[in-house]
C-alpha cells in the first residue's frame, strides 16, 4: 500500500493534540505506525499509536478516550467499518467528551477483497458528520475541522480519503498540540442510558444534525460560477481534481462538498434552481442526491444509469459522462446495461482440487465464509463472514452420517469473527475442517494464534501438489484442523 501521504497524517494528528490512534488498516500498517511514532518522537509528543485486528476493538479502545476528554483517532479501510457498527452505533446516541475522528480510507481501484462498502453512505445511515479531501496535504486543516467539529458536537466525526486525490509533496513542519489529561466525568443518564433515555438522544442526537447543517456545512462548500448556465456540476471533495479541468475547459459551474453530510440543502438549492441541468458526481451511493429534496431534478447516481454503472469515478468516465450530458445524447447508451456482478473465482488450483472432491462422490460438504476471496469458488453453501467454522461445528453435533464438512475462510473473516467461533467449537468438543486462505500481512499474526492453541492442528496447504486431495480426506489428529494457504498458492 502506498504510504506517501502518512507524513501529512503524522502532522495532522500531532498539530491537532491527537493523543490516541488505533490502526485497523492490517496491510501497510506497520509502516503508518512507524511513521507516526517517529514523528511523535522528534516532537516529544505523547501520541500512542496502536494496530488493531478487529475494527470492532480498534474503535472501542480509542472511543474510551474521547471520553476522558483527550483527542483520538481510528484509521481503517472504508471497506472494513461495518466491523465496528455496534460500538459506532452506541458512540453516535452518547456522543463523546473529547474529539473522536474515524479516518476511513478507500482505494481506487478497489482492493481485491474490498466488500464495495461506502463509509460516507454508512455515516449518513449512522447519523455521523462526515467530512472528504480534495487532496491529502489538507489532512492537517482537514484532521482541525473534524476534532473542532467533534469536540464542539460531542460527537464522533468521519474524515474519509480516497487514494485517487493528490497527495502533494511533504515539507515538514509540525508542532506538537495541546496534551490533555484525562477527565472523565460520570453521567449514567448518558454513558450508561436505558432505553428511555436513548430515546432522548436520539431527539437530541437529530437537533445536533440540524444546527450542523445549519451553522458549519456553509463554510465547507465552494463554488465555482461559470457564465454559462446551462449545466451545473455538485462534486464530492475526492472527485474535485477530477471535475475542475473539465468544468474550466466547457464554462461549467461546480459546487463541491467538502461535507457531504449532513447537507445544508438550503446553501445548495440556489445553484440547482441558477442552471438547466444539474448533475452530481460522486462515488458508490448517491449520498449527496439523496439529501436533496428535489433530488429527481438533478441527475446522478439516484436516477441516471449513466452514472451507476461507474463504481468509482476516473477521469475517462467522469469526461465521457458530462461530454454526453453536455451534448444531450442518451446517458444510457454510454455504458452497457447492469446485470449485476458475476464474479468467477481467481483461484484455479484451490478450484480444481474443490471440484475433484465434489467430481468423485466423495461425502463432501463444502461450506464457504463469503467473501471476496472465496466468491467464485465450487462450494454448497455460503455464509455470513466467520460462519464456516461454526457450521462445520454445528454438522458435527448433528452427526451426519459419513459426511465430512470442509470450512473455507479467509485470513481476514477468520481474524474478525473465526477465532471466537474456534473457540467456541473446542469448548464444545466439535471436530472442525477449514481451509484458510492467508493474507501476506495477516501471517505472522495467525501463526502466533495458532501454533500455541492445544487443540489445533495447521497443515501446510498446496493445492496444486499432487497429495492435495489425500491431506484433505486424511483423519485429523486434533479437534480443529486448519490446511493452510497462502493467497499465491490459491491462485
Amino acid at each position: 500500500m502506498d504510504t506517501d501521504w502518512c507524513d501529512w497524517l503524522a502532522e495532522g494528528l500531532i498539530g491537532n493534540g491527537c493523543q490516541y490512534l488505533s490502526i485497523a488498516l492490517l496491510e501497510g500498517t506497520e509502516t503508518v505506525q512507524k511513521r507516526v511514532q517517529i514523528a511523535a518522537e522528534r516532537l516529544n509528543y505523547p501520541l500512542i499509536s496502536d494496530q488493531t485486528i478487529s475494527e470492532k476493538i480498534g474503535y472501542e479502545v480509542a472511543l474510551t478516550y474521547s471520553y476522558g476528554r483527550k483527542r483520538s483517532a481510528l484509521f481503517t479501510h472504508g471497506f472494513s467499518l461495518p466491523v465496528a457498527m455496534d460500538p459506532l452505533m452506541s458512540s453516535i446516541y452518547t456522543g463523546v467528551a473529547g474529539g473522536f475522528v474515524i479516518i476511513t480510507l478507500d482505494s481506487t481501484p478497489p482492493l481485491p477483497y474490498s466488500s464495495h462498502c461506502d463509509p460516507v453512505s454508512l455515516a449518513m445511515f449512522a447519523k455521523m458528520p462526515a467530512l472528504e479531501l480534495a487532496k491529502f496535504s489538507d489532512l492537517p486543516n482537514g484532521l482541525k475541522q473534524a476534532f473542532t467539529l467533534s469536540e464542539k458536537y460531542e460527537t464522533p466525526v468521519m474524515l474519509h480519503l480516497d487514494t485517487k486525490i493528490p497527495k502533494g509533496t511533504y515539507t515538514y513542519h509540525a508542532k506538537g498540540g495541546r496534551k490533555r489529561k484525562t477527565d472523565f466525568e460520570k453521567n449514567p443518564a448518558r454513558w450508561a442510558a436505558t432505553p428511555r433515555f436513548r430515546f432522548l438522544l436520539h431527539k437530541k442526537l437529530n437537533q445536533r444534525l440540524k444546527k450542523i447543517a445549519d451553522a458549519e456545512t456553509r463554510d465547507l462548500i465552494h463554488v465555482a460560477e461559470a457564465d454559462d448556465r446551462r449545466l451545473g456540476i455538485i462534486c464530492n471533495h475526492a472527485n474535485l481534481t477530477l471535475v475542475a479541468p473539465w468544468a474550466e475547459k466547457h464554462k461549467a459551474s461546480i459546487l463541491s462538498v467538502a461535507m457531504p453530510f449532513p447537507l445544508s440543502v438550503r446553501s445548495i438549492t440556489p445553484f440547482i434552481e441558477a442552471h438547466e441541468t444539474v448533475v452530481v458526481i460522486e462515488d458508490r451511493f448517491p449520498t449527496i442526491q439523496f439529501q436533496l429534496p428535489q433530488r429527481e431534478k438533478v441527475l446522478g447516481r439516484w436516477n441516471a444509469p449513466l452514472f451507476r454503472q461507474v463504481f468509482t469515478w476516473d477521469k475517462k468516465s467522469m469526461v465521457q459522462a458530462l461530454k454526453t450530458l453536455k451534448e444531450s445524447k442518451d446517458s444510457t447508451k454510454i455504458f452497457p446495461e447492469f446485470q449485476g456482478e458475476t464474479k468467477a473465482s481467481t483461484h484455479v488450483p484451490l478450484s480444481n482440487v474443490l471440484e475433484h472432491l465434489k467430481a468423485k462422490g466423495d461425502p463432501f460438504v463444502l461450506v464457504a465464509d463469503k467473501t471476496p476471496l472465496t466468491v467464485g469458488l465450487p462450494v454448497d453453501h455460503f455464509v455470513s463472514r466467520g460462519g464456516a467454522i461454526s457450521v462445520a461445528a454445528g454438522f458435527d453435533h448433528a452427526g451426519a452420517p459419513g459426511a465430512t464438512v470442509l470450512g473455507i475462510t479467509d485470513s481476514s473473516a477468520f481474524l474478525h469473527y473465526g477465532m471466537q467461533a474456534t473457540v467456541n467449537a473446542i469448548y464444545n468438543t466439535s471436530r472442525v475442517k477449514c481451509l484458510l486462505l492467508i493474507r501476506p500481512e495477516h501471517a505472522d499474526i495467525l501463526r502466533s494464534f495458532l501454533g500455541n492453541m492445544e487443540h489445533v492442528e495447521t497443515i501446510a496447504f498446496n493445492p496444486s501438489a499432487k497429495n492435495a486431495l489425500k491431506k484433505l480426506k486424511a483423519p485429523a489428529s486434533r479437534a480443529i484442523t486448519f490446511y493452510i494457504l497462502s493467497m499465491e498458492e490459491a491462485a
